[in-house]
Formats: structure tokens, sequence, C-alpha cells
């Protein structure tokens, strides 16, 4: 499923296929929004990258050799 981070409409493969940017927005606001893919229709915050951890954090846990 593609979706426009813009108005939130929502396209199959098919259709997202044959634009590179929301249809809706074009029209509409004649402006360009390009179309992202969401897989599963879940949340936002699903899939995104934990923070990374501090280098000196992390060294003062490692054993020194």
């Amino acid at each position: 499923m593609f979706r426009c981070e813009r108005c939130g409409s929502r396209y199959n493969a098919m259709y997202a296929a044959a634009f590179e940017n929301c249809p809706r927005c074009q029209i509409r606001d004649r402006t360009a929004a390009p179309l992202t893919f969401k897989a599963f229709h879940l949340p936002d915050s699903v899939g995104r990258k934990a923070p990374a951890a501090p280098s000196a954090h992390v060294a003062e846990k490692t054993p020194a050799l």
C-alpha cells in the first residue's frame, strides 16, 4: 500500500506505479507530494530505529583485553 504523507490518501501498487506523486494533491493543491510505501497499515512509529548509544557508554561496559 502506498500513502501520501501530505494528505493521507492511500493507493494500491498498480495505481502508484503509474504516478510518482499523489494525484489528489496535484489536482487539488497543485503540489508535488511523493507517495511512500507503508506495509501492513502499521503505525508510523513501528519500524523506526532506536537512538544509538553514545560511544563512551559502550566503551565503559567493554572489558579491556
